[in-house]
């Protein structure tokens, strides 16, 4: 196609340079040094290469990593770490052993060489100073003076009336801060740039024109019912969830894979997924929302007789998916098992404190927190509460209803018939057995089994049509067996094996993608249930005189015993066919008469006169004799038939939390927690009991205030402890749970939190701005049921949230980064909501719910079920700045680069969303070029074009359909460019 390049160069705005969070970016890049760098430098590195290695002659290279600048400058050879440039670290190839070798006699696990690789890349950020620090023990009451672990404080909003820049008490807030500066915000923004934002917020997707026209409409009447009303009624959406949930899968590093090499897929953790959407959408209060987190499959009620009860309990299991997220390496030795359980447990205890706390709790893993009050013993204590997390499939039955129906079915069904043998036995048994009794052989009668026959290989052009051809023998099932028989002109025909013995496994089959066949008779001296056992490798069938009584493929080894069958042996003679069919390689097959044989007591009462027989002996030979009546056989035969049509629950699988479920498998100690020195598996220093944070723990209280129980019998799980901690509002870290939680909303609406920091409330973490608006929001949350609805909706109605984005140079002068909120910020769309736009303005995006997601980026669905395996990120999403999954993210990147642009002018993707938006826009040549611009701009920007533009818009149409002239589409073809132009402006991805 024509460039449309220099068009852009004319006519699009670049894109600023956003300035990155460096205070934030350090943060996080000191909580990765601490929590995956420090450890392994302790535990791997100071024996040789630290100040203690110096001080007795042990230093090695003249290398010491014990601080930030003797990691830098290195040893002997040159600098170990360079900041921001892997490749010319030393450290990172001595890891590696590329040329160099640490540690000397076992290389690291790639997982930890990642790391460091990662952490390099993040500029290094390590806060050691090298000076010997005296060991201080923390106090934790003066620490309990930090304003985030205090109690929220009462706060009654400042006095300011009603007016035209004060509409709600978050107003009175922040006029108050702002009046004491001498500043004035801005007035409010009109009513389609409050729309376009009021949408991206709450659903992540534009308003169409039909949306626009009404709100203009009813505003138009009333302003503040069309707000509310719209407020309320994009709250209700079911998308609001769909749109908050990829907020909240960003802090709990929501993946569906386990990353690392060999990334297993987790088939079902997008049912966690689900649960945040559907929480989210029902307004579940955020207290119950965290402790189904941390133990909902411990609240969730088993048995669960209705289908609501089966949904309550599939959110109670699926939540726990939040602990359960992180990433999760197979490639371990025995050796580096337990140190890795304790990676698993820290990335648990880490997550949680950053997501929900805002507190870096990883860092009190080897040490003390350096700056915060939470000793290192407080760590494993609270880690102990998570000791028996292990992950894994939990089966639910969602429709308990139907199972039940179906059962009372299956049960009025089956009693006719049981009832027919009941009454056959009362009436017939006794009279039968005498009779027969009379005449008994000399000897119990039972089936003889004569020699294996065996014809093959019979080999296809694949596994498939080997397992579905009939061929040779099986051509001929349904008539008898005639062991002559030669097959493929003379080239196989039946060969006896007198030597495969019944009950064992014979690997003695060959042929890949190939069947072979067996045969043997069995002869019976009357009509006979019995019960055959078979094993094949790797598809088996079986044959009855002619009748198929086994299908089965299972693709794996063979196995004894892998698939029983019931069947009726008829009086004389019976042809029992095998076909085994193998993909490859050795094959065999297993077989065994299990019923049908006659029991040792029957045997032996046989060999004394009826007449001696005792009780025992009777009630064993009648028991079996029944077993061989022939009026009895059709009996218990429909019995059984009806048997085998018994419902079955519906299983669906969960990804969850399971106790003592999938983990680091290490021996005893595997589900047992230690306070380990230095966090060293190595240097264990007792077992750690279950325990929570002290700073976050009133002063009338202890731990046993949540883990005690008045039933001694049933103590209180830890878990369900830790939950009750977390969220308790009177002893507990209720306060500051929401505090975070009410922190973070505000960031989602604004771009930045009143606290900057919205991971990190400690004493490294910036104060909040505005600490009793913090307090009083934290404070509405409680008082409101913990809905976060309704803090969304205080926000939404407040001028603040609602002022245009317009500058002033004085205002810039007091206060030049906004921390007052004198004027709105135009912020970027995430990723998610540009890849979203694209399809809803193309008419693509299908917006069906829930379920298994696709890796596919051109799938219609919304992103937010895109699935997340860690190994294969969705590359459209990468590029706008989506997480990797590895760990929580409280606050995204927000990056500008070349490759964005150039997506979005060169992607076939983009190009291909650009013609369904052209189609919309103009779907023939009856509509104007003009009519096409205005709605292009209204489904795009929530706005119609000015003259200028709109001049300048059918400009651009008109050159590049003459650019290709003698096309008869050309003029189609400009208008799709004119549409992806608009996709490349940056209005479309920044919502002002």
């Amino acid at each position: 196609m024509p460039s449309i390049r220099p068009a852009l160069v004319a006519l699009l705005l670049v894109a600023p340079t956003l300035a990155a969070d460096k205070p934030a970016a350090d943060r996080k890049g000191l909580g990765f040094f601490e929590s995956k760098i420090r450890p392994v430098l302790v535990r791997h590195c100071y024996q040789c290469h630290s100040a203690k290695a110096a001080a007795t002659k042990m230093l090695k290279g003249g290398l010491q990593v014990d601080t930030r600048s003797g990691i830098r400058k290195g040893g002997e050879t040159a600098p170990a770490v360079v900041p921001g440039q892997p490749n010319k670290s030393l450290l990172l190839a001595a890891l590696k052993h590329d040329g160099l070798e640490m540690p000397p006699k076992a290389k690291l696990p790639a997982s930890i060489v990642a790391d460091f690789e990662k952490w390099i890349q993040l500029g290094a950020p390590d806060p050691r100073d090298g000076k010997v620090v005296a060991t201080q023990s923390i106090d934790i009451e003066a620490g309990k003076t930090h304003w985030s672990f205090r109690p929220l404080a009462d706060v009654k909003p400042p006095a300011f009336d009603r007016g035209e820049t004060v509409r709600t008490d978050i107003d009175r807030f922040v006029r108050a801060a702002q009046q004491a500066k001498g500043l004035r915000p801005n007035l409010r923004a009109t009513p389609l740039t409050l729309l376009r934002r009021l949408y991206f917020d709450l659903v992540g997707l534009p308003p169409s024109p039909d949306d626009q026209q009404r709100f203009l409409g009813e505003a138009e009447q009333d302003f503040e019912a069309a707000w509310a009303g719209e407020i309320n009624r994009l709250l209700a959406s079911q998308h609001y969830g769909e749109r908050w949930g990829r907020h909240w899968l960003d802090l709990v590093r929501f993946a569906e894979s386990n990353g690392y090499a060999f990334d297993k897929d987790r088939a079902s953790a997008y049912q966690y997924r689900d649960f945040v959407i559907r929480a989210l959408n029902q307004d579940m209060p955020y207290d119950r929302f965290v402790r189904l987190q941390i133990a909902g499959d411990l609240l969730a009620m088993t048995g669960a007789k209705t289908n609501p009860q089966a949904r309550t309990a599939l959110n109670a299991v699926a939540a726990t998916g939040f602990l359960v997220a992180g990433p999760f390496t197979t490639q371990q030795t025995q050796k580096e098992r337990e140190r890795s359980r304790y990676e698993q447990l820290d990335d648990i205890v880490g997550t949680l404190g950053t997501s929900l706390l805002g507190l870096t709790v990883g860092c009190a893993r080897c040490h003390s927190h350096k700056y915060d009050p939470l000793p290192q013993s407080d760590y494993y204590r609270f880690v102990s509460c998570f000791k028996e997390v292990g992950f894994g499939d939990t089966s639910l039955n969602l429709n308990p209803e139907a199972f039940q129906a179906a059962t009372a079915k299956y049960t009025a069904a089956l009693k006719p018939l049981t009832d027919a043998v009941a009454t056959w036995e009362k009436a017939r048994l006794s009279v039968r057995f005498a009779a027969w009794l009379s005449r008994r052989p000399p000897e119990p009668p039972v089936p003889t089994l004569g020699h294996w026959h065996h014809a093959g290989p019979f080999p296809a052009a694949d596994f498939n049509k080997a397992y579905d051809t009939a061929a040779g023998p099986e051509a001929t099932a349904g008539k008898r067996v005639n062991l002559g028989q030669i097959f493929r002109d003379g080239a196989v025909g039946w060969q006896v094996q007198p030597t495969w013995t019944d009950g064992k496994i014979h690997n003695t089959l060959s042929g890949n993608n190939a069947a072979n066949y067996l045969v043997r008779i069995i002869d019976s001296p009357s009509a006979l249930p019995v019960e055959f056992a078979f094993g094949g490798d790797d598809a088996i069938k079986a044959f009855l005189n002619g009748t198929q009584i086994l299908n089965k493929k299972t693709m794996g080894g063979v196995k004894a015993d892998q698939h029983k069958v019931k069947a009726t042996l008829a009086a004389g003679r019976n042809e029992l066919l095998i076909k085994v069919v193998n993909a490859g390689g050795v094959s065999g097959f297993f077989f065994r008469l299990v019923g049908g044989q006659v029991a040792k007591d029957v045997v032996a009462a046989w060999k004394v006169p009826a007449a001696k027989w005792n009780t025992k002996q009777k009630t064993a030979v009648r028991n079996w004799y029944r077993t061989t009546d022939e009026e009895w056989i059709p009996l218990d035969a429909a019995v059984a038939v009806h048997r085998k049509t018994q419902p079955k629950p519906q299983m669906t699988p969960v990804y969850s939390a399971k106790v003592k479920g999938t983990s680091y498998q290490f021996g005893g100690d595997t589900f047992k927690v230690y306070f380990l020195a230095r966090g060293n598996a190595d240097n264990k220093q007792g077992e750690a009991p279950a325990g929570f944070l002290r700073v976050l723990i009133n002063a009338r209280a202890n731990d046993r205030h949540w883990l005690n129980s008045t039933d001694k019998k049933s103590p209180v799980k830890p878990r369900i402890a830790a939950a009750g901690w977390l969220t308790d509002v009177d002893n507990g870290a209720g306060h500051l749970l929401a505090r975070v939680i009410v922190n973070r909303i505000w960031q989602y609406h604004f771009g930045r939190g009143l606290v900057t920091t919205p991971s990190d409330f400690g004493t490294r973490g910036e104060r909040p701005t505005h600490p009793r608006l913090l307090d009083w929001l934290a404070g509405e949350l409680i008082r409101g049921d913990w809905k976060l609805k309704h803090i969304h909706r205080l926000v939404l109605a407040s001028h603040t949230w609602m002022q245009a984005n317009g500058r002033s140079a004085d205002a810039e002068k007091i206060d030049p980064d906004n921390r007052l909120w004198w004027r709105r910020g135009a912020r970027r769309l995430e990723a998610e909501l540009i890849r979203d736009s694209l399809l809803d303005i193309s008419g693509r995006l299908q917006k069906n719910m829930f379920g298994k997601g696709s890796l596919d980026q051109k799938s219609n669905r919304r992103s937010v079920y895109l699935t997340v395996k860690r190994g294969q990120l969705t590359p459209i999403l990468q590029l706008f700045d989506a997480p990797d999954a590895m760990q929580g993210v409280g606050k995204r990147n927000e990056s500008t680069v070349a490759p964005q642009a150039l997506a979005m002018l060169n992607s076939p993707f983009i190009r291909e969303l650009s013609g369904g938006f052209a189609k919309r826009v103009r779907p023939d040549a009856k509509t104007s070029l003009e009519n096409a611009v205005t709605s292009a701009y209204r489904l795009a920007l929530a706005r119609a074009p000015d003259s200028s533009e709109k001049e300048t818009m059918l400009t651009f149409i008109k050159s590049q359909t003459a650019s290709r002239k003698g096309q008869a589409n050309a003029e189609e073809l400009a208008v799709r460019d004119f549409c992806q132009l608009l996709f490349c402006s940056n209005e479309f991805v920044y919502v002002d």
